[in-house]
């Protein structure tokens, strides 16, 4: 089996390719910590040891997803704005001057989405979205899907398109909050892994869900839990947690049709997190798999005519 393109998935703080045949698979994969935040200026020459770990990928085609084709990444390639689907963004692939690989590189374009006329982006999103498509068969039909990470994305398909999304940047706060706020002076590692003290994150999610609070006043209730013993140290950044994701689930909710369904798509420790707190309100919830990412590069190298 043959390689036809390579995929290659590029973010701030790593790099993923993979070798892949005409039917999807996967031949050959490779990964590191090269993200574009640590090689700017020396992109040309950061792909091309890629692609030399990936035995059998020749002189295939490359196509590329993720911050790479930010401002800050290697070439910006210009948002498409919803509805987006793999034919629409095939026709916007960005096309890279990388003479020295002999090949032709493109990158993916990221999605806008104008939300009550306050335009919202994804990037990198938008190809695990269509991966997750076609993975799971759900090219008919409207599904609700959750992407937690740094900026949470909260995403409507229909019939296999991505038509709305809302972000929320739940993970950033919970990070400048809890390293560089009074509110992380009294918390504590739980263990050497620093665990998750699931009592606390409930505390969170309730006090967000039922008392009527709003979260600017109920934030410093973080410090005030450690400074009376309300809460143990090592639960603090758990209750912290809770009371942020909670919020966002109050707000993205609310935007829900009421009992449908909700895909998470994201590492398991986060994603615990999320289902934990819509479980608790009554949601089902399931994980996507992992790697679709290369599912959505696929069909949309697939679109774009790369067999």
């Amino acid at each position: 089996m043959s390689c036809a393109f390579v995929a290659v998935d590029w973010g701030t703080t790593s790099l993923r390719a993979y070798a892949v045949a005409g039917d999807g698979t996967v031949l050959a994969r490779t990964a590191n910590e090269h993200g574009i935040q640590s090689r700017q200026g020396d992109f040309e020459a950061t792909l091309a040891q890629a692609l030399e770990a990936l035995p059998g990928s020749g002189s295939a085609p490359v196509l590329m997803a993720g911050m790479i084709g930010s401002q800050q990444g290697w070439v910006e390639a210009p948002y498409v704005e919803t509805p987006c689907s793999a034919d629409v963004l095939a026709r916007r692939l960005t096309d890279v001057p990388a003479t020295s690989l002999g090949r032709a590189v493109k990158i993916v374009p990221g999605v806008a989405h104008p939300a009550r006329g306050v335009p919202d982006v994804m990037r990198g999103e938008e190809t695990q979205l269509l991966g997750l498509v076609q993975h799971e068969g759900l090219q008919t039909g409207t599904q609700i899907v959750c992407m937690p990470g740094t900026h949470c994305k909260w995403v409507v398909l229909r019939d296999g398109v991505i038509v709305e999304f809302s972000t929320y940047m739940t993970g950033e706060l919970f990070k400048l909050l809890s390293t560089q706020s009074i509110l992380g002076r009294l918390m504590v590692r739980n263990g050497e892994a620093d665990a998750d003290d699931w009592d606390g994150f409930d505390v969170g999610l309730e006090r967000a869900q039922h008392d009527n609070g709003h979260l600017m006043h109920q934030l410093f209730s973080v410090r005030t839990e450690g400074l009376f013993k309300r809460q143990a140290p090592t639960a603090l950044k758990s209750y912290l947690s809770g009371l942020l994701i909670g919020h966002e689930l109050q707000a993205a909710l609310a935007q829900v049709p009421a009992g449908a369904p909700v895909v998470l798509v994201g590492d398991d420790r986060l994603t615990a997190r999320y289902r934990r707190g819509l479980e608790r309100r009554g949601v089902a919830v399931r994980n996507a798999p992992q790697d679709i990412v290369v599912a959505g590069l696929a069909s949309i190298a697939r679109a774009a005519g790369w067999r």
